[in-house]
């Protein structure tokens, strides 16, 4: 039954009636609210949210809207993202940051392994100059080459 009402109340708040000044056009997840005014000033329309959380504007952080939402917002973007989108977003997040967490994890046992003295698999040595596969027997000169000026 509140799945009604509040279905219902999301219809009323986006009919758009002449005696409206903004029309709601969407949540988040965080369940701020979002609208639209019905009227355009130069040609734009002025998009607003209304943040779940009251707060002093200086006490917002960059982050609290999802990036979806901010490009709307600033008219980046023209249609509204739905909650759908917004879930895979966040969950292509959580993967790339678990994903980070790993390689950072591996990164660390490389350095570690590669860093102690008596370690087999580290694959430069100190003090010895890197092998190319072009090899000559004769060694390079710094200032050996010099180009020919091309004439014009």
């Amino acid at each position: 039954m509140s799945s009604r009402i509040s279905h219902l109340l999301t219809l009323w708040k986006q009919a758009r009636l002449p005696w409206r000044s903004r029309v709601f056009v969407g949540t988040d997840l965080s369940g701020n609210e979002y609208y639209e005014s019905v009227t355009a000033l130069n040609g734009r329309t002025r998009r607003i949210v209304e943040m779940k959380e009251k707060k002093l504007l200086s006490d917002y952080e960059e982050d609290a809207l999802p990036v979806q939402w901010q490009s709307w917002l600033r008219h980046t973007r023209y249609d509204p993202p739905t909650i759908d989108e917004i879930k895979l977003a966040n969950k292509r997040r959580e993967t790339i940051i678990q994903k980070a967490k790993a390689f950072d994890k591996e990164w660390e046992e490389r350095k570690k392994a590669s860093s102690s003295p008596s370690s087999p698999t580290s694959p430069v040595k100190q003090n010895q100059p890197l092998e190319t596969k072009d090899k000559k027997d004769t060694p390079f000169e710094p200032e050996s080459w010099n180009p020919e000026v091309a004439k014009k």
